[in-house]
């Protein structure tokens, strides 16, 4: 199970709103500022991720929660999202090939097309797997007091 922390945003009778934010790899390194690679991770990795999870918990804005995800959850993304249109695209682009031995331009329309219905599907797929939520709230993490004495 990969784990996370996660901040409560909201609340509603069947669970919260929670929020992420994602740590990049290049913000360890001591020169990611003045990198290419680091400018370009910070300037496309998303800030913040918002998210619902079913829970039962009396949970307030603010608190922070440990969540899970399931591996085979992530992994079936992975699966649906870049393995699916790839192999979409690849079989149809040899099919056509060898069967009408067609012109680079009509092969390169095709594997364009069969990548878009590789995406769509899915996100159909997805769709329909949304029933097996993988994303559980594991732990509800204490709240640290500041004293002024």
């Amino acid at each position: 199970m990969v784990e996370e922390i996660a901040t409560v945003i909201a609340t509603e009778s069947d669970g919260v709103w929670l929020t992420t934010t994602p740590a990049g790899s290049c913000n360890s390194c001591q020169v990611s500022g003045d990198c290419g690679t680091g400018i370009v991770a910070k300037t496309l990795t998303p800030r913040q991720r918002r998210f619902f999870v079913k829970s039962a918990l009396p949970l307030l804005p603010g608190e922070q929660v440990r969540i899970g995800v399931a591996e085979q959850g992530l992994v079936t993304a992975a699966l649906l999202v870049y393995l699916l249109p790839l192999l979409l695209m690849i079989a149809s682009v040899t099919l056509l090939h060898t069967l009408w031995q067609l012109a680079e331009v009509w092969l390169l329309l095709a594997a364009v097309i069969a990548l878009y219905s590789g995406f769509r599907l899915a996100k159909h797929y997805d769709q329909r797997l949304q029933h097996l939520e993988s994303v559980q709230i594991l732990q509800v993490l204490p709240q640290l007091s500041v004293r002024s004495d």
